[in-house]
């Protein structure tokens, strides 16, 4: 008999960062490097499973703007270049690599691997959203929403109305992808705070994850801590991180992707290689970047890095995945004796984690979930729309407003260095209501750009903007994208009020920013 359920959630975001208007946008890499690093490879481990008849069931957030980017045309094209790209780069690296023995089978390691992505690929037809689908309608996979571009909801609860465009919208965009309503949501950063229910729950999500300190430190007190999830006030429910899980995976010095037999992620040929050779696979403007082939292992602290042994390393994950399993029936074996239902260790993550930052994460997946199935383990994997069907009745308690950012509150998307983004953000946002209640019966031309204002508007509002100029990483990139929204929010706004629309000039905006095709400007309507 099982004691409990472990919940492993992935949360899977990319920013909308299509830029057709750019020769070669170096910020598109981000996504080829997710779908060639994890989400393909994930896909091929649901693939394994099923084809090993390997009951599992696990969950995955995919966030509007990456399920938008995953079904365009323009990005697949260019992902599709740049794969055979990297197929390319390790057909010459076999050959460059012919008189080492040990840096060779590196290099086949890694051609063979670039033509099974690209395999995976041409088998769901060049569309990701095709495997994902699938999965979902399986029943092993449960895919749930987001907000419309990630925006953190808390920090524009001074405009509700922007909380239920986001809101709204996101939830529609799925509707539109995946053909039927989402159950659960990843609220951006996990940030809750106590005025999303009732808007949650009129868009009919019936639970979301949270931090651990939104539960622990919920009113009343919960009776089980993390181990159960909790219910608002208005009946949509709670599933607290739990932090034991999530030490062993994401801590810089206990967790497991730090292990030195893993891949080294900051070796990469891209900047070691002379550039007459690398150069047509980096960045066409010459910035050096990333390829994928790394060929070293963490090592320890040090820069005399040795050569990277796939099969040490995948010892290394069973080693890994039997441990934290283990761990997961000790939780689970200390907690059922004293609770009337039973347990459930919620496990969220970010998805770019397993493959991206730790390259053998998704192996790791695979062998977990493998351990999970064998019968001597207390548990059972879930998600946690199944929980709630299983066990519907919930502690009623309010959760305490936190993140899953540093400290625990919002303090990464609105400090000195990002404070100014939400003076523009919410004057924008006051300016869009006002649009939306006062063109009740616009003309064709209008809509457009009353659509346009609203794409523009959640644009801007993306949370990733805020944190990225906090962590002073491409920070330009950033303020570019804030800028150029809200600018060209602005320039809308001013020709439908001076009825001086210039539909060339929107057509060439809609066809850059084409996420949302069937938003509806009126979701900001008081």
């Amino acid at each position: 008999m099982k004691k409990g359920y472990v919940s492993i959630v992935l949360h899977s975001h990319m920013p909308f960062i299509r830029h057709p208007e750019i020769k070669d946008p170096m910020e598109e890499k981000w996504l080829f490097e997710a779908m060639n690093e994890c989400y393909i490879p994930l896909i091929n481990v649901y693939d394994g499973l099923i084809n090993d008849k390997i009951k599992f069931k696990i969950t995955m957030s995919i966030t509007p703007p990456l399920m938008s980017m995953l079904e365009d045309d323009y990005i697949n094209e260019r992902y599709t270049d740049y794969l055979n790209k990297s197929i390319e780069l390790t057909e010459k690296e076999i050959i460059r690599t012919k008189n080492n023995k040990e840096l060779n089978k590196l290099s086949i390691f890694y051609n063979e691997r670039f033509n099974k992505l690209m395999d995976t690929y041409k088998k769901y037809n060049c569309r990701l959203m095709n495997a994902f689908k699938k999965f979902d309608k399986l029943g092993c996979l449960e895919i749930i929403t987001c907000s419309a571009t990630h925006a953190l909801l808390p920090l524009l609860s001074i405009n509700p109305e922007t909380i239920k465009a986001q809101l709204s919208t996101g939830v529609q965009h799925y509707i539109d992808v995946m053909g039927h309503n989402p159950t659960g949501i990843w609220l951006p950063e996990c940030a809750y705070t106590y005025s999303l229910d009732s808007i949650l729950k009129e868009y009919g999500i019936k639970y979301f994850i949270a931090e651990s300190k939104a539960v622990l430190y919920a009113s009343p007190r919960p009776r089980y801590g993390t181990a159960a999830p909790i219910a608002t006030p208005n009946g949509v429910c709670a599933f607290g991180r739990d932090m034991d899980s999530s030490y062993q995976v994401w801590s810089d010095f206990m967790g497991y992707p730090g292990d030195f037999n893993y891949r080294e992620f900051y070796r990469d040929i891209g900047y070691e290689l002379p550039m007459d050779y690398i150069s047509p696979y980096i960045n066409s403007s010459g910035i050096r970047l990333d390829t994928g082939v790394k060929y070293y292992k963490i090592t320890g602290k040090t820069d005399n890095k040795e050569l990277y042994n796939r099969d040490i390393a995948m010892e290394k994950v069973k080693e890994h995945a039997a441990h934290f399993s283990a761990c997961r029936n000790e939780q689970i074996g200390g907690l059922y004796s004293h609770m009337d239902k039973p347990p459930i260790i919620t496990c969220p993550y970010d998805t770019e984690l397993f493959g991206h930052w730790w390259f053998e994460g998704p192996d790791f997946i695979d062998a977990f979930i493998r351990k999970s199935s064998e019968s001597s383990c207390d548990y059972e994997l879930t998600t946690p729309k199944e929980y709630l069907c299983n066990n519907p009745v919930v502690q009623c308690s309010s959760p305490n407003p936190s993140s899953w950012g540093e400290n625990s509150d919002y303090s990464v998307w609105i400090n000195g260095s990002n404070q100014w983004i939400y003076r523009d953000l919410h004057r924008a946002e006051e300016v869009m209501v006002r649009l939306a209640n006062t063109y009740k019966n616009p003309n064709d031309v209008q809509k457009r750009a009353l659509n346009q204002a609203a794409r523009e508007l959640m644009l801007a509002e993306s949370s990733d903007w805020p944190f990225i100029i906090k962590n002073n990483t491409t920070v330009n990139y950033a303020i570019k994208r804030i800028n150029t929204h809200l600018d060209r929010f602005n320039t809308i706004y001013e020709e439908i009020t001076k009825d001086t629309i210039n539909i060339k000039k929107l057509s060439q905006i809609e066809s850059l920013d084409n996420i949302f095709p069937n938003v509806n400007y009126k979701i900001y309507e008081k």
